[in-house]
Formats: C-alpha cells, sequence, structure tokens
C-alpha cells in the first residue's frame, strides 16, 4: 500500500520531528556511553550488556535517518523494552534522572514511529517490522540476562541489586 500524499508542511514537520528525536536520542546517547566507557570504565561488551539504551538510541538514529518503515519498525520492540520499560525500573532521582529523560525520549521516538506508520495506513510494514525487531531482541535478551547473572557486579552500578 502506497504512503499517502502529504502537504509540504506536513512534510517539513515530519522532517522537524525526525531531526529532533534524533538530536535528543543523540545527545543522550554519547552523554551516556561517556559515563559508561568513560567515568565507569567498562570495556565495550558490558557496555551494551549494561546500557542497551545507547546502542538502541544509536540504532534508532539510523532508522530514522533512513526514513524506510522497515527499521524504523524494527527499533520499536527495543525503544519499548529498554526506553519505557526503563521508567519503571529505574528511580527518579539523583543521577537516574538523566536516563529518564532519555527512557522518556525513546517512548516518544517509538510513539511517533507507531503513529506515523498508521497514519500511512501501513499496517503490514508494522507487523513485520516489530516482527523482526522482537526475533533480534529475544535471543539479545536471553544471552544479556545469561551475561549480567554471570557479572552481578555490574548491576550494582545502576543501584538494581
Amino acid at each position: 500500500m502506497n504512503s499517502p500524499s502529504y502537504t509540504s508542511s506536513q512534510a517539513a514537520e515530519m522532517n522537524r520531528t525526525i531531526k529532533l528525536l534524533m538530536i535528543l536520542n543523540g545527545a543522550l546517547a554519547v552523554w551516556a556511553t561517556f559515563v559508561f566507557l568513560g567515568f565507569l570504565r567498562l570495556d565495550l561488551l558490558s557496555w551494551i550488556m549494561l546500557n542497551t539504551c545507547s546502542p538502541t538510541q544509536f540504532a534508532a538514529i539510523l532508522a530514522l535517518a533512513s526514513g524506510k518503515r522497515g527499521p524504523m519498525n524494527a527499533i520499536v520492540p527495543w525503544l519499548v523494552f529498554y526506553g519505557f520499560g526503563g521508567l519503571f525500573v529505574f528511580g527518579w532521582t539523583g543521577h537516574m534522572i538523566v536516563a529518564q529523560i532519555s527512557h522518556l525520549i525513546m517512548t516518544a521516538t517509538a510513539v511517533y514511529v507507531l503513529v506515523t506508520t498508521a497514519k500511512e495506513r501501513r499496517f503490514r510494514a508494522l507487523a513485520l517490522g516489530i516482527a523482526v525487531g522482537m526475533l533480534v531482541m529475544i535471543p539479545f535478551q536471553i544471552y544479556q540476562g545469561l551475561f549480567l547473572s554471570a557479572h552481578p557486579e555490574l548491576l550494582q552500578l545502576l543501584g538494581t541489586q
């Protein structure tokens, strides 16, 4: 099914929204990456396993920049699980405020992708993208759980254990 025609003002508004989401996700992901790799001095694998939000945000930026519904829809399960889910895992005080702002931006990005895809009536693309995203995410989460179980000291860094 073809996407609907947008007026130039609607297309410009969508472009502004996408750019804003890319900038916000990028700024927050870069900061978190700096904290985990710089301040906490984690190795790359530990960073990815402990701070999956930042790699997810970098992937979301690439998906949004592509302008293609497949990658945008595939990143939605990651944004929802790690972004929206993070809102309920972490506290809302002290150093976690920046993380929670990041989770809110991830959630807003997921909502934007879902709403714009639905407005275009591309439900098959949405379902396929979400399915692909989940097919990749589920084995990752299994490995992540095993990795973090073997390294409980990493969870202590977040104050979740």
